[in-house]
């Protein structure tokens, strides 16, 4: 066994995530690759399935964003159930089907870090949408003056020490991490354990949910993410 771990995150199966699964792995054989998703949905093989119930919830934010499911505001429960179902490892990264690359984690990433994400917002913004559905429903919640953020859930990294007191603190403080969408959720988290950094700091050349500002070039070392 590998003494890294690669979260495969899907909902489906299909030819397009079956390949990006196997490119995965074939481009990071020092790494054991695991697929991961939640509970209801049809699972690649030897899928870890994520049940939400031990989690904290965002079901009381669904309704104001009416075009998504709600489990597009939870994929960083991943780490925290993947950590849980396989805590030995000393490194963890969360892949989503949708990023493409074509090199390995260790190529394009500097991985000799505790953590790092992605659009790192530290802190995060009080107009942003996802912090004003925050403070709407948890009005009294005077614990998080301020609010970060980690950036999309693709391509975050954890070494085990930061992972393991991330879970611990959700397990054990469930409630006040209710109605967080994950960027910020996964940020609060981190934030509590280490500091907030970027896999890369030209990495919004790679990974944004802006539909213009990212120039494709397959040709070239990458870990794309664009809007869908």
């Amino acid at each position: 066994m590998n003494t890294k771990l690669i979260l495969f995150s899907h909902h489906k199966i299909d030819e397009l995530t079956i390949n990006r699964f196997n490119t995965v792995k074939k481009l990071n054989p020092s790494w054991d690759v695991i697929p991961i998703g939640f509970e209801g949905y049809e699972l690649l093989y030897g899928s870890v399935v994520t049940n939400k119930e031990k989690y904290p919830s965002n079901k009381d934010i669904q309704y104001f964003v009416p075009s998504n499911h709600i489990d597009w505001f939870d994929p960083d429960l991943f780490l925290y159930e993947g950590y849980i179902q396989y805590p030995n490892y000393d490194a963890y990264f969360l892949y989503e089907y949708d990023t493409v690359s074509n090199v390995s984690i260790e190529s394009f990433f500097d991985t000799e870090v505790d953590f790092f994400g992605n659009g790192i917002c530290n802190p995060a913004r009080e107009d942003w949408d996802w912090v004003k559905l925050y403070r709407k429903h948890n009005p009294h919640n005077i614990v998080f003056s301020t609010l970060y953020a980690y950036g999309q859930s693709t391509c975050i990294y954890f070494k085990n020490h930061i992972l393991k007191q991330c879970v611990n603190e959700i397990l054990t403080n469930k409630h006040l991490y209710n109605n967080m969408f994950c960027e910020i959720r996964g940020g609060m988290l981190t934030k509590k354990f280490t500091t907030l950094k970027k896999g890369r700091q030209d990495i919004e050349k790679y990974i944004s949910w802006t539909p213009n500002d990212i120039v494709i070039d397959l040709s070239k070392s990458h870990f794309y993410h664009p809007v869908k």
